[in-house]
């Protein structure tokens, strides 16, 4: 008698995202892990050399132009076009939205043609949340009205990471059915770990701020903090890591970069792919930013060891504990800022101990290995 053998579909999981440079730097792991179980995993995005690297690891990546800056009206529906068309065309199991802007976008489209099961990565809420501008504001309610819809949408599961959007979305109207709480995007605790060389007795201590140069990112204030110490006599290296993003209205420009650089206020590094290098080299983290999901950088910032000084607004504030793993500062306060940098540059042993609490907190509770086991699991709910 002849065994029928029958064959179980591969699951399909189909990720947007709006970059493949953010893809591998936020939810690679994620990806792979994906994969190891059996998923065929699909990454829409705008692609360019990152996509390279991720069908070399066996993803498929597809290019579609995934509208950035401000939810323009004509580039938005360009983009919820091309979804939805990829969407109908390749059937995806899963399709998973990375960002709020992905999130409005593909979430739409995904109605539009029947998406089983959309999972939506609210990772922060962007400059549109944090601006009163005229136009933010006109944005934010246009985004706040979606999300209202999506609440009402048995296929539509939103995952935030801090407890502050997490009551945001409730009072949109998301049932806890439908919406979890996971605490940031992972982070390799293998590659990003202590190990700071011995100090010379010459070198100068170094404080790093690893972000898109935002303004949103705190970076005006930073840089008013760096004016502050340098002008009470401290010699203290300040590190921009992080590239301007023309295509975001909250971008900085390079004329103000290199003029802060040629005034002996910080050096801006720009992009560069030896981050973990960078951590290890250097004393504090810094992040005064505006408003966030939970900061990659200062997860990486933790994990290597760092003490953190960051606003005391949602998302840094669920990895920076006050006086644990680092200090909180008012938002959009130079001075405090500047302060909050001086007591921790100036006392060693109280920056040493807040940097090994928060590699503790990491490795017990953000690290990859807890963060994407957390996310598989309610994709695959």
């Amino acid at each position: 008698m002849k065994k029928t053998v029958t064959m179980q579909r591969r699951r399909k999981l189909m990720f947007v995202c709006g970059e493949d440079w953010s893809f591998v730097s936020h939810r690679l792991g994620l990806g792979r892990a994906a994969l190891v179980r059996g998923d065929e995993v699909i990454v829409a995005c705008n692609a360019n050399e990152a996509a390279v690297k991720l069908r070399a690891e066996g993803f498929r990546v597809v290019d579609v132009p995934i509208a950035r800056g401000g939810l323009s009206p004509i580039k938005s529906l360009k983009t919820i076009k091309a979804l939805a068309c990829l969407i109908r065309r390749e059937r995806p199991d899963i399709v998973i939205n990375v960002a709020i802007q992905c999130v409005v976008l593909s979430a739409l489209a995904g109605l539009l043609v029947g998406v089983r099961r959309s999972v939506n990565m609210v990772t922060g809420l962007g400059f549109m949340f944090v601006s009163n501008g005229a136009k933010a504001r006109l944005v934010r309610s246009v985004v706040s009205m979606l999300m209202r819809i999506y609440a009402r949408c048995p296929s539509i599961h939103v995952i935030v990471q801090n407890s502050d959007d997490f009551e945001l979305m409730r009072g949109l109207g998301f049932s806890q059915k439908r919406l979890s709480l996971v605490r940031g995007s992972g982070v390799d605790i293998r590659q990003f770990c202590p190990g700071k060389p011995e100090r010379r007795h010459d070198e100068r201590k170094t404080a790093i701020f690893v972000a898109r140069m935002l303004w949103s990112k705190g970076l005006a204030e930073l840089v008013e903090a760096a004016g502050i110490l340098k002008d009470r006599g401290f010699n203290y290296r300040v590190l921009l890591v992080g590239d301007i993003d023309p295509a975001n209205p909250d971008s900085a420009d390079m004329e103000s970069l290199v003029k802060w650089q040629q005034d002996g206020l910080l050096e801006w590094l720009g992009k560069r792919s030896d981050i973990a290098d960078l951590l290890r080299q250097s004393d504090l983290a810094v992040l005064p930013s505006w408003r966030e999901g939970l900061p990659k950088s200062l997860l990486e910032a933790a994990a290597s060891g760092l003490a953190m000084v960051a606003s005391d607004v949602p998302g840094c504030r669920e990895i920076v504990k006050h006086n644990q793993t680092g200090f909180l500062v008012p938002m959009r306060d130079a001075g405090a800022l500047a302060q909050a940098i001086e007591d921790l540059m100036e006392d060693d042993t109280k920056r040493e101990a807040l940097g090994r609490n928060a590699r503790i907190l990491v490795e017990q509770e953000l690290c990859d290995a807890v963060v994407i086991r957390k996310t598989l699991d309610i994709i695959s709910a």
